[in-house]
């Protein structure tokens, strides 16, 4: 069986996220799996996955399994998508409170793997190695009354252990906000822009004109943090004067990838339904040019058709008759790995 999308979300490619919890799904069970390894970038009619079993066996695993590949790898997918449109800039997951807190895990695992350079939610967090990243929220604010009361606190009790970062948009304009706080907040790092949209008009010239005031009076040190309603088509404009995003609905309520498993092989014969290509079927890579060939299964190597250099095959076998035969990485290692990939490839079927 073969697990392959005909198609990704947005415009680039996609990242394969949900193999750790594949793996454990697939642990002890009579099948032997090849796969491309975790973060890897893919493209749509690409094989990712093989499975190779009894069906009668495999089959009441069949939709639990395209559930962790298909959510999970959409949105490392658009986490890599706003990672993109970002450019230097880090991007910090910020979604979990619009999803239901049982998957919050999977998904800050996911987003992080696919590009975001750390999590908000605490148990997340310590799950994958990180600390959480966060702001004082309005609610502090609104509780002590003031923007400067709130983060002179923050300062005082929590500056050894994170960075300070002001809200300056509760009950005042913005440029103001900032610029008090800088003045008195001797150690902050950031002021975060968070402007309702009902209030926003043009965040691009909001966060133009902190920035100069900033700068004018002396506080160029002090970064620019920009959240609220956030994706890849409005970040672009707002790199010119941001130094980070957090970024929510967007990558937590992201597309799925709609990959689909089917039957490719019956006892040594290839074989498929209609719109299939039959036949059990490897992802080669060029190291030289990044030529990306799909052949039948089974060859060691290929040579690349644009520049004649080896093409390696990128599925390698993690199961074995129901026993893994590769540790799990962390997730930091799977990130690593990810964001160093190419986002733009092209496809020879």
């Amino acid at each position: 069986m073969e697990v392959r999308t005909k198609s990704v979300p947005g415009k680039g490619p996609g990242v394969l996220s949900g193999l750790d919890e594949v793996t454990q799904l697939l642990e002890g069970t009579s099948n032997s799996v090849w796969s491309i390894p975790e973060g890897s970038v893919f493209l749509p009619y690409e094989p990712v996955m093989i499975i190779e079993g009894q069906y009668r066996d495999f089959s009441p695993l069949e939709t639990p399994l395209l559930g962790l590949l298909c959510q999970a790898s959409g949105i490392s997918t658009k986490a890599r998508v706003v990672k993109e449109a970002a450019k230097d800039n880090p991007v910090f997951h910020f979604g979990s409170r619009r999803m239901h807190p049982s998957i919050a895990p999977m998904i800050g695992r996911s987003a992080y793997i696919g590009g975001c350079a750390g999590v908000a939610v605490s148990k997340t967090a310590k799950q994958l190695g990180l600390k959480p990243v966060g702001t004082i929220p309005h609610a502090l604010i609104l509780i002590l009354e003031d923007s400067t009361t709130a983060t002179g606190m923050f300062e005082k009790i929590f500056s050894d252990e994170v960075n300070t970062v002001a809200l300056v948009d509760t009950f005042g304009d913005e440029k103001f906000e900032a610029l008090e706080n800088a003045d008195l907040i001797e150690g902050l790092n950031a002021v975060r822009l968070d402007t309702p949209s009902s209030r926003r008009g043009d965040m691009k010239e909001i966060a133009r004109e902190v920035r100069w005031e900033l700068d004018l009076h002396g506080f160029s040190d002090v970064d620019i943090f920009i959240s609220g309603g956030l994706d890849e088509e409005s970040i672009p404009a707002l790199n010119e004067v941001a130094d980070a995003y957090g970024v929510g609905t967007a990558i937590s309520n992201a597309p799925v990838v709609d990959f689909s498993l089917d039957i490719v092989e019956i006892e040594g014969e290839p074989v498929s339904k209609r719109g299939k290509k039959s036949g059990a079927k490897q992802l080669y890579l060029c190291g030289n040019c990044g030529e990306r060939l799909v052949r039948t299964f089974g060859e060691t190597a290929l040579k690349c058709p644009s520049c004649d250099e080896r093409a390696e095959p990128i599925m390698e076998k993690i199961i074995e008759n129901g026993d893994v035969l590769k540790e799990p990485q962390t997730a930091k290692k799977i990130r690593d790995y990810s964001i160093s990939q190419p986002f733009i490839a092209e496809h020879r079927a």
